[in-house]
């Protein structure tokens, strides 16, 4: 029987790249930034990994902004999560999971405002749970994180966990005794650490992975 596929949020199911640019266009314009900032913007940021403390704290120094970090953060988490969307293909994908009677549930590391990107690109109510770390308390790859996932899906915790970390999806699904399906985003894996069951570049293709490896 189908039992659980969790799903990451940034650069999984939804492109954070994609998103991350529209919010530093939106923020050069509103500060009279030069267009370059934005590649100023990207390093900063190392694909979402620095703290929001730490990156509005660099941009206000070297952009010299004198409104304080707290504004800014404030600002960001009301005008950031409405930069995302999402692709008709991945709506379709989850569905198709859900019709042959597979759980899916999403299980993310971040701050509450992760639940506004799912209400603004209309797919809150594709998945039988939401799990969010700061919500919850426990961040990937604690398998505690994994477990309460299973819990808001009212799944057992066995099937997949698909995500484009190596270490907080991949790592963290394996230590949950998930088979796992890593997003490469065009990189290369990391051969030092245990490998993914498979590697794809995007969900149609991971959700078809898990439909033919369960046939």
């Amino acid at each position: 029987m189908p039992g659980l596929v969790l799903f990451d949020l940034d650069n999984t199911l939804l492109n954070r790249d994609v998103a991350f640019k529209l919010w530093s266009a939106l923020f050069i314009s509103k500060y009279g930034l030069p267009e370059s900032a934005g590649d100023t913007f990207l390093a900063i940021d190392a694909d979402g990994h620095t703290p929001r403390d730490e990156f509005f704290g660099a941009v206000k120094i070297l952009f010299g902004i004198e409104e304080t970090t707290e504004s800014l953060i404030e600002q960001y988490h009301l005008n950031y999560p409405p930069c995302y969307s999402v692709e008709e293909m991945t709506v379709k994908s989850l569905r198709n999971l859900r019709a042959v009677g597979w759980k899916i549930g999403i299980i993310t590391n971040g701050p509450p405002s992760q639940q506004i990107k799912l209400e603004v690109t209309g797919i809150t109510d594709e998945f039988d749970g939401i799990c969010i770390s700061s919500v919850v308390g426990f961040r990937k790859p604690d398998l505690a994180i994994f477990q309460e996932a299973a819990k808001l899906c009212a799944s057992r915790l066995e099937g997949w966990m698909v995500g484009d970390s190596a270490t907080a999806d991949i790592g963290g699904g394996q230590a949950a005794g998930l088979r796992t399906v890593w997003m490469a985003r065009g990189r290369t894996w990391d051969e030092s650490m245990p490998p993914p069951d498979f590697i794809v570049e995007t969900i149609t293709d991971a959700v078809a992975v898990i439909l033919t490896s369960e046939d």
